[in-house]
């Protein structure tokens, strides 16, 4: 294995020498796993421009169009003439702008094959910038088609517990985001709705996509459905559903997850008042097997998946999401005065814009085992007395965020936006310890000194409950933005936030980024410069946290994160590059006790990439490759590199009608300390006993693409069948092999007639 590194190497210099030369078109796109192509609004020329409603007798005649700008970003403030959506000429028939992993920042480059751009608009309203939309591109294309593990899919380099559903968390470090205030939604976000990340739509007809794959035998299914449905009630108002299923028994003991959530969203988007709501239902049950028991038992035994024994055959976690989200904006129209009386415009409203958003949200997290091997190893003793565990916690919050906003004025040289804002976050949570798995409950006590009562259970039971008193802060804080979105050459955004009461009481943020743009006779070509400053308290659960074998009780001092950011994009050479910094002070992080710790170590990170696409003849090459840098690797464990690099051959067998693709796609990251995963708290923890990485993951994939039907055939875990001679390093976090070899299918259908 000490060669797989020097390996992989050359093969990536020989791809990009022998091919760099005579590239031409494939494409990349956003990744949750790396940043967007442009992480703020930046313009495009002032003429191309959106539907702002899509009528039944016209497809781009709408009265009030939007111009779009590099990331898609619509303006609310423009009402320019409209041009066509999606109108590309691809040079040969697998051309580029098939290729849904490059979307051009340019709004509008979507596949040539179906005219669904022309007629289905699907969009993202930004929280960060209130009233903004980002155009998402509907894929319809066979690039990373045959990915449809969640993690894998959002992100280049990625870690799970081996099986899909499970928890996760990125490889690359600014990938990750700062723990939550319920942090324990944070590693299984990606299997979930999120309101905030809702993709609304704008059709002329009813939209219909099915999405199902399966794999493996019945013992070890893996199934997987995506059902989106929306359908425009009239010009300006569209309704849908998404619902989302998950089952995978995996191949090792007790590691089965059922993931499913169900989403009904709304969009009504009228001349003076918009609207976007969102209904979520999400429920996520894990097995919590704790790995594998005899890491040495499997390096030398050669048997069956679900022959080697786990740390936890009874382990279950459930976690439970609701959630309400609206967000509602009013513009008022000019009032136009002459000489005899006020006249309202008709057709232009006024740059002042009143934004609401709101969100009632509802989570409850429950864990069981009936013992605990891992626990023993570290030497830890239940808090309650007992190796049965029930433990329970409860988090409600009702978010209001309130904002003046003044916006751009487009048709001006030189104009800029700002908006103030209220918000507010009431929250409330607790915690229940039932040590038995036997559910019973009481509604009164009195709570000691520590905040903790307990009442004998039922009649005739000799069984004690343990309530935590229900904690409540109300968080309150001012907002301001500075934003200019439609300039042609410089966009900028910088927003900042700063909390005035509550447990976050002197918390405080700010962050901006600048666009410069320039441009060729091939196109537009991007540089983004940002950075940000953030000083707050760490969520509530890691200063107050408490079940039958993990307990704390910290006041961690505010910490802060300085982070910077550059990138440059050039979507006609199909690249983009950057590179991250970070500096982070009282950094907090769960040590190999799996409890939080603050350290008083400033720590750096670094991160550069590059991501690149390169098309010869009907050969396509992906390359994403990184280089990370960790001050303390005890504390930040990072990989050196990690690559993500996919060749494929694609071409017609019916032209116009049938198309093939076939290739492969190749994982690798070099060895480092990744975390631990600890199934009672959900959190993942570093440790020191074992390097993981080192190690290539190799699967191969045959695409077939019929009209509006995509079908796909992929092997997983090619590597698993060379273990005599590659050895059983299949990890991505300790003690949790990743799964052996199988073969997975699956097929896409939209319907939109």
């Amino acid at each position: 294995m000490k060669n797989c590194f020097l390996f992989f190497m050359k093969c990536l210099f020989i791809q990009v020498w022998m091919l760099t030369a005579t590239s031409s078109g494939l494409a990349y796109g956003q990744e949750r796993g790396s940043l967007p192509l442009t992480q703020s609004p930046a313009a495009i020329h002032r003429n191309d421009t959106v539907p702002d409603a899509l009528p039944k007798d016209s497809l781009h005649t709408a009265k009030d169009t939007l111009s779009r700008t590099a990331a898609g970003i619509i303006n609310p403030n423009d009402s320019l003439s409209a041009n066509r959506i999606g109108e590309i000429s691809p040079s040969d028939s697998t051309s580029a702008a098939r290729d849904s992993l490059f979307r051009s920042v340019v709004v509008g480059l979507t596949d040539p094959l179906d005219t669904v751009s022309d007629r289905i608009f699907a969009y993202r309203v930004l929280d960060k910038n209130s009233y903004a939309r980002l155009q998402v591109p509907i894929d319809t294309t066979l690039t990373r088609f045959e990915i449809n593990n969640p993690v894998m899919k959002n992100y280049y380099a990625g870690a799970y517990l081996g099986n899909t559903g499970l928890s996760y968390f990125p490889i690359g470090f600014e990938a990750r985001k700062r723990p939550s205030d319920y942090l324990f939604l944070d590693h299984v976000s990606d299997y979930i709705h999120v309101p905030e990340e809702t993709t609304y739509y704008q059709t002329q007809m009813a939209y219909t996509l099915l999405d199902y794959s399966s794999a493996g035998s019945k013992a070890t299914n893996e199934s997987i459905l995506k059902l989106v449905h929306t359908q425009n009630v009239n010009k300006n108002w569209n309704v849908g559903l998404y619902y989302d299923i998950i089952s995978s028994n995996g191949q090792y003991l007790n590691q089965n997850a059922a993931d499913n959530g169900f989403s009904f969203f709304s969009a009504y988007r009228g001349s003076q008042y918009s609207l976007y709501a969102n209904f979520n239902w999400n429920n996520v049950r894990m097995k919590e097997n704790g790995g594998l028991a005899d890491l040495d038992a499997f390096a030398e035994e050669d048997g069956r998946a679900d022959t080697y024994s786990v740390r936890s055959q009874a382990g279950k976690t459930i976690l439970l999401n609701r959630s309400l989200y609206f967000m509602q904006s009013y513009s008022p129209r000019k009032l136009s005065i002459g000489r005899k009386k006020a006249k309202v415009d008709s057709v232009d409203v006024s740059r002042f814009t009143l934004v609401q958003t709101f969100k009632l949200d509802w989570s409850r997290r429950e864990f069981s085992d009936t013992a605990s091997y891992v626990f023993r190893e570290m030497g830890t003793k239940p808090n309650f007395g007992t190796t049965n565990t029930h433990d329970s916690l409860y988090f409600r919050r009702v978010f209001n965020h309130f904002e003046l906003m003044i916006k751009e004025q487009t048709r001006r040289k030189f104009t800029a936006g700002f908006s103030i804002g209220l918000l507010n976050e009431f929250d409330r949570y607790n915690a229940n310890i039932i040590p038995d798995t036997t559910y019973a409950t009481r509604e009164n006590y009195t709570p000691d000194d520590t905040g903790w009562g307990s009442v004998p259970a039922l009649s005739g039971e000799d069984l004690t409950i343990y309530y935590r008193g229900t904690k409540k802060y109300i968080n309150t804080a001012v907002t301001g933005r500075f934003f200019n979105h439609s300039g042609r050459y410089l966009n900028w955004d910088f927003n900042g936030k700063l909390y005035l009461t509550g447990y976050k009481l002197g918390d405080a943020s700010i962050d901006g980024t600048v666009q410069i743009h320039y441009y060729t006779t091939k196109g537009r070509n991007s540089l983004l410069l940002g950075g940000s400053i953030e000083n707050a308290r760490p969520s509530y659960f890691l200063n107050d946290y408490a079940s039958n074998w993990l307990a704390w009780d910290n006041d961690f001092s505010q910490s802060q994160e300085i982070r910077l950011r550059g990138e440059f994009v050039s979507p006609h050479l199909k690249l983009k590059l950057g590179a991250y910094a970070s500096q982070l002070n009282n950094y907090v992080f769960i040590n190999s006790k799996a409890v939080p710790e603050q350290t008083s170590e400033p720590l750096v990170t670094g991160t550069a990439f590059v991501e690149k696409d390169i098309k010869w003849w009907k050969f396509g090459f992906l390359f994403r490759l990184y280089g990370q840098y960790s001050s303390h690797e005890k504390i930040i464990p990072l990989p050196a590199f990690a690559g993500y690099q996919s060749t494929y051959f694609e071409t017609w067998l019916v032209r116009n009608v049938l198309t093939m693709r076939i290739g492969w796609d190749f994982n690798y990251n070099t060895p480092y300390y990744a975390y631990a995963y600890m199934p009672s708290s959900g959190m993942f923890y570093v440790q020191e006993e074992k390097k993981i990485g080192n190690y290539p993951f190799f699967d191969a994939f045959l695409n077939f693409q019929i009209k509006r039907a995509r079908i796909f055939v992929k092997t997983e875990g090619l590597n698993t069948l060379l273990n005599n001679s590659m050895g059983k390093d299949y990890f991505m976090v300790y003690r949790y092999p990743m799964g052996e070899f199988r073969v997975k299918f699956g097929v896409s259908w939209a319907f939109y007639d």
